[in-house]
């Protein structure tokens, strides 16, 4: 393997990342910081908070997308191995961004992106998980840590190459220690409620 297409292929997907599209809507929008909103995190729920719904839709597609095109362009650079290391450090950009001092989102959509470059099938069966239980609570983080469980159980469980399963293992792992917060607040019935379910 070309060591520095892996190298490439990483950089790309860092910096791809690291476009914060929570923080500059909601500073297109409210001239405001996300990071001095809410929960603080640059991610789809605070942009939610911030700007409302329709924007924070659109910051979420625009995260998924830039999670395709960086598994898609490390593939392309460094085939299986490139793709993932591109779902690596897509996370990794997206939750430390530098140029916003390394305080960006928690990573659940530019992840799943990847995830659907790199296997569609693990991406169906957390994307499953996530749209049930936000339906079902209204809780988009606990649509999140669904989804990041399923991640790990269909790596398992699921036909996939050792190597992507370890990376599943790990990087759904990582995603939902980012999510600490909210797994504590969802246990004390703190958590805000992203969308209202009308009984």
């Amino acid at each position: 393997m070309d060591i520095l297409s892996c190298v490439l292929a990483s950089v790309i997907a860092y910096l791809l990342g690291s476009i914060s599209f929570a923080y500059i809507i909601t500073k297109m929008v409210t001239g405001k910081d996300i990071r001095t909103i809410g929960s603080g995190s640059a991610g789809t729920t605070n942009t939610a908070r911030a700007v409302g719904k329709p924007l924070a839709a659109l910051v979420m597609a625009l995260d998924i997308l830039k999670g395709f095109v960086s598994a898609e362009i490390g593939m392309w650079l460094a085939a299986e191995t490139g793709g993932l290391l591109a779902f690596v450090f897509v996370i990794v950009g997206h939750t430390f961004p530098f140029w916003l001092k390394f305080h960006g989102g928690k990573g659940v959509a530019c992840g799943a992106g990847a995830l659907l470059a790199l296997s569609p099938l693990v991406f169906g069966v957390a994307l499953a998980g996530f749209v049930l239980l936000v339906v079902i609570t209204g809780y988009v983080s606990a649509g999140s840590i669904c989804a990041c469980a399923l991640v790990i159980i269909s790596a398992l469980v699921l036909p996939e190459p050792l190597l992507f399963r370890v990376l599943y293992l790990l990087m759904a792992g990582t995603v939902l220690f980012m999510h600490r917060a909210n797994i504590k607040r969802l246990l004390n019935g703190t958590e805000s409620k992203t969308f209202h379910i009308k009984k």
